[in-house]
């Protein structure tokens, strides 16, 4: 099983949608995507970085050459470490990383600026995160990804932790809330992984009526 990505670049920010349609159509358009010098310049930089030869090779299959658009594939148990180069290569490039199991997408095109990024403790970063997003990270929660938190550009953050790891009894999600870098910083636990998903869902929406349905502590700071 290979871990895929894919990257290239855009003039302006698109969705996870319209990423999905051009990888699909890619086969029959070979001009799906325009040439752009930072294309190369990242796969040269990922083949320095994880050299093609020698029995620990992260590549399933080395990505063939082109300035227009790269498709990656690695060892499933190298994902982890893979994806967070590539992402990070990405970002520096201004270029497009797609994650075509997930759907996720990080929309590197100038000027873009996610309004939220949901990031855990294992898990990739996720610019502007669907409903189904949040869902899926929240629910895998556990002992080691113990955290999913999402913040909006303005620096006020929703964050769901688990267990022990978040300083809570077994099966219980802590709910935090901050408004900004010098705002209130609260805190609430709940037995129901519903609510915790919900807490992330109504923050993202901007409804407020979570502050209501739990039983809030100021930390300090």
């Amino acid at each position: 099983m290979s871990f895929d990505l894919y990257v290239w670049h855009e003039p302006a920010p698109i969705s996870a949608d319209i990423a999905e349609a051009k990888i699909r159509r890619w086969p029959e358009d070979e001009l799906m995507f325009a040439p752009h010098e930072a294309v190369a310049a990242l796969r040269a930089e990922l083949l320095r970085r994880f050299p093609a030869d020698g029995p620990d090779s992260v590549w399933s299959v080395l990505p063939e050459e082109s300035d227009a658009v790269l498709a990656l594939s690695c060892v499933w148990s190298r994902a982890g470490e893979f994806g967070e180069a590539v992402r990070g290569l990405a970002a520096q490039h201004g270029l497009v990383c797609y994650e075509p199991q997930s759907r996720l997408l990080d929309p590197n095109a100038p000027g873009y600026r996610a309004d939220f990024t949901l990031t855990s403790a294992e898990w990739p970063m996720v610019h502007d995160p669907a409903e189904a997003d949040l869902e899926r990270v929240v629910r895998g929660l556990g002992s080691d990804n113990f955290y999913a938190l999402l913040e909006r550009s303005d620096g006020h953050f929703a964050q769901v932790g688990f267990g022990a790891s978040a300083g809570a009894a077994a099966g219980t999600y802590v709910l935090e809330h901050r408004a900004g870098r010098d705002g209130d910083h609260v805190r609430a636990e709940t037995p129901d992984v519903t609510e915790a998903v919900r807490f992330l869902r109504e923050f993202r929406a901007g409804d407020e009526t979570w502050r209501r349905r739990h039983t809030w502590r100021l930390l300090s700071l």
